[in-house]
């Protein structure tokens, strides 16, 4: 399942779960509930250094990749 989430409206601890609500913006810049993102409290550090690491080396992936482009390198 895909879920587009552009931002989070409450993050709370429940029953050992952390519990993100996540949102969208929506016509007229309306705030949508898109869902809620659940991840066990004992897995919730590893869960955001691992997305936190993903997105560094996705942004230096994506600097790697402008600067090749606009040296000519790549096509």
């Amino acid at each position: 399942m895909h879920i587009f989430a552009d931002g989070f409206s409450k993050i709370s601890l429940s029953n050992n779960n952390l519990r993100i609500t996540l949102t969208q913006r929506g016509p007229d810049n309306t705030l949508l509930e898109a869902g809620t993102l659940i991840i066990p409290a004992s897995q919730a550090a590893n869960f955001v250094n691992g997305l936190a690491n993903g997105m560094k080396e996705l942004d230096e992936e994506l600097k790697s990749h402008r600067e090749e482009v606009e040296s000519g390198t790549r096509q």
